[in-house]
């Protein structure tokens, strides 16, 4: 009987803790999203009504409209760049043997260790005395790519270390070419992983902040932009636009979860 007393009452204090730590972890994030519908600027509670006038004007906000569109394609180009990269370093370091190989591995994953405000300096010194490059979109493009690709790297490596390469072996005895053997047997089993780390890699860039601080030009991302506006104080435009890259994030979420589950399946 004490033994049972004893697990239902353990049970049922880290039931409560999970409860709590739930809590705490979701309550601001439900807070913005309600705030992005409360009808007047102040962030005061009980809301005073509801209204959607402040995604109406976010929309119509040219400033939030040209960072969105500068932070979608800066994503996208970082997503292909890195994962292009990212890929083949990833065969280099599981499928051969070369020297250094270890001493590479480290150099790869460099800069997911260094701190980002570190990083980021260090960029803007590289881009205007060593390149003579002007701060642009180009250059934090380039950043994001330095940035992204170690993380690439480790999820390939994870998949690829699992790799069964007796299928590969089997297909060049059955006079698949090289390529062929890429296309119709490594390609669909790692895509998945790859479409994941797409993925990764644009939330990744599409987030970014201090490195692109750094080498930002004119030219703003939304970062930058939800920055700027919280200098003056949380209002309700900045709500919505948390609300707005949250509803990315979980859309971004549900698919590779649906990727996951098609993975299994297959």
């Amino acid at each position: 009987m004490r033994t049972t007393r004893g697990k239902s009452f353990r049970f049922g204090v880290l039931d409560l803790s999970t409860v709590l730590i739930m809590i705490f972890l979701l309550l601001p994030i439900v807070i913005i999203v309600l705030f992005s519908f409360n009808p007047t600027s102040a962030t005061v509670f009980p809301m005073r009504g509801f209204t959607t006038k402040w995604y109406r004007e976010v929309l119509r906000n040219e400033i939030f409209i040209s960072a969105l569109i500068n932070s979608v394609y800066v994503g996208l180009m970082v997503s292909c760049v890195s994962v292009f990269i990212g890929v083949l370093a990833s065969f280099a370091l599981t499928r051969y043997r070369f020297r250094f190989k270890e001493m590479m591995s480290y150099i790869v994953l460099l800069p997911i260790t260094l701190p980002a405000i570190i990083l980021g300096i260090s960029l803007l010194s590289f881009f205007a005395s060593v390149l003579g490059i002007s701060r642009s979109l180009l250059t934090v493009t380039l950043s994001h790519v330095v940035f992204v690709t170690p993380f690439v790297v480790l999820i390939m490596n994870a998949r690829l270390d699992k790799f069964d390469i007796t299928i590969e072996e089997a297909a060049k005895d059955l006079g698949a070419n090289a390529l062929q053997t890429f296309r119709y047997v490594t390609f669909p089993l790692i895509r998945p992983s790859l479409i994941g780390t797409m993925m990764l890699s644009f939330g990744l860039s599409f987030d970014e902040f201090l490195v692109t601080f750094f080498v930002v030009g004119r030219k703003n991302t939304l970062p930058i932009v939800i920055w700027g506006m919280l200098r003056r104080g949380v209002s309700p435009t900045v709500n919505v636009i948390a609300t707005m890259v949250l509803a990315i994030s979980i859309t971004l979420i549900i698919i590779a979860n649906r990727i996951a589950k098609l993975r299994t399946l297959y």
